[in-house]
């Protein structure tokens, strides 16, 4: 009689792991607006970082900023058929239905966030004082990969969140440059969707399969390491910025701060859903 290789059924502290990442996820993008929205350095940085990241490349046409404008669209078109054929090969529904979910609460989240629930004070700083916190461009790019993630099998959950934190960086530094959004409307919606993923992760370790344990836990904490990185680099450009208002400091540092949290909250994604796997029945 062959045996199966299993790992234990998901423990208290496991499912505390999920709840708590969840928990500091949504947390920090509460922060994020905190800091962004309310407070006259928030809001100047926000609004610098803006303008010097529109007039980076001044000679981007037309076209190419329709292009940017369609990333969105081409990262949600291939996680598309990525979870089609990832759905197909594994007969199973359970991920593609959990990270529908997924998609779902996170963009209501960001929508309700956006003009429902969040009111930006005028502070006579930013020309356009409408809200535009958090960034549904950014939502929607990073939910439609967070979907492809919770559904990859195992052995593959390290390379998507490479390939996903590098799509979402792309996304967030497009809408800088077309003048979308602000490196906080950015950050604050990959927490978000991060945070609704990380709960997913914890629906699909309660009601996955068992699955073999596989490497990869080296390409992740790459990431941790690549994402603090970013974060801690970008704290010199912030440091000039607010000395001196030109040279595109500001934009660095919000490029940086993207990047560093894509990396980051891929890592703590791609951590928290290996192993998923419980006791086989018996």
């Amino acid at each position: 009689m062959t045996t199966t290789a299993h790992r234990p059924a998901p423990t208290a502290l496991q499912a505390l792991c999920h709840v708590l990442g969840a928990a500091l996820l949504f947390g920090g993008a509460a922060l994020v607006g905190v800091v962004a929205l309310t407070t006259e350095t928030g809001q100047w940085l926000d609004e610098l970082a803006l303008k010097q990241a529109t007039d980076a490349i001044p000679g981007l046409s037309t076209r190419s900023r329709e292009l940017l404008d369609l990333l969105p669209w081409v990262v949600g078109v291939v996680s598309a058929v990525c979870l089609a054929v990832l759905a197909v090969r594994s007969r199973r529904l359970a991920p593609a239905v959990t990270g529908a979910a997924v998609v779902l609460l996170s963009n209501l989240t960001v929508q309700l966030l956006k003009r429902v629930l969040v009111e930006k004070p005028d502070l006579g700083i930013q020309e356009a004082a409408s809200n535009s916190f958090p960034s549904g461009h950014t939502a929607a790019a990073a939910a439609a990969v967070a979907v492809v993630l919770l559904a990859a099998p195992a052995r593959s959950r390290a390379l998507v969140a490479l390939l996903g934190a590098g799509a979402t960086t792309a996304t967030g530094v497009a809408t800088l440059l077309n003048g979308w959004h602000r490196p906080s409307d950015v950050v604050a919606s990959l927490l978000v969707v991060a945070g609704w993923a990380a709960l997913g992760g914890l629906v699909l370790r309660v009601t996955g399969p068992v699955e073999r344990p596989v490497p990869g836990g080296g390409l992740v904490a790459l990431l941790a390491v690549f994402g603090a990185g970013a974060l801690a680099a970008g704290l010199l450009p912030l440091w000039a910025a607010l000395r001196v208002p030109g040279g595109g400091f500001a934009a660095m540092a919000g490029c940086a701060a993207i990047l560093g949290v894509s990396l980051l909250a891929a890592a703590a994604l791609a951590a928290l859903q290996a192993p998923r796997s419980r006791r086989p029945r018996p």
